[in-house]
């Protein structure tokens, strides 16, 4: 008999993206703490200023939305309503709203 399930893991590959993209923010919390307590960056021994880590968590962001809407991109409608029905649905779940708002952008019923 053969195994019809997708190998495609949406739900999981969009739970990953946000597992990454959370850790790259905590570090960069870490960051700004840590400089506002420190002297002014080193430049010649290449230390980073906060101007710098911003523009840094500006590209994550950016590499982040862009993974995830490739990700999003790549699913069959079917994929992206089994993906959805995964989960709760629930207000502040991220990978479920961004389900969502992929299912609502193309029209099917959630």
């Amino acid at each position: 008999m053969e195994n019809t399930a997708s190998q495609f893991d949406l739900l999981g590959q969009l739970r990953s993206l946000i597992v990454q993209r959370n850790e790259a923010a905590k570090a960069f919390d870490v960051f700004k703490q840590d400089a506002v307590l420190a002297p002014a960056p080193d430049i010649a021994n290449n230390e980073v200023s906060s101007d710098e880590a911003a523009d840094m968590a500006a590209e994550e962001v950016d590499t982040f939305r862009a993974q995830t809407e490739g990700l999003l991109a790549s699913a069959t409608d079917d994929e992206l309503l089994a993906a959805y029905r995964q989960t709760e649905g629930e207000v502040g779940d991220l990978a479920a709203e961004a389900l969502r708002d992929e299912l609502r952008r193309r029209n099917l019923e959630e």
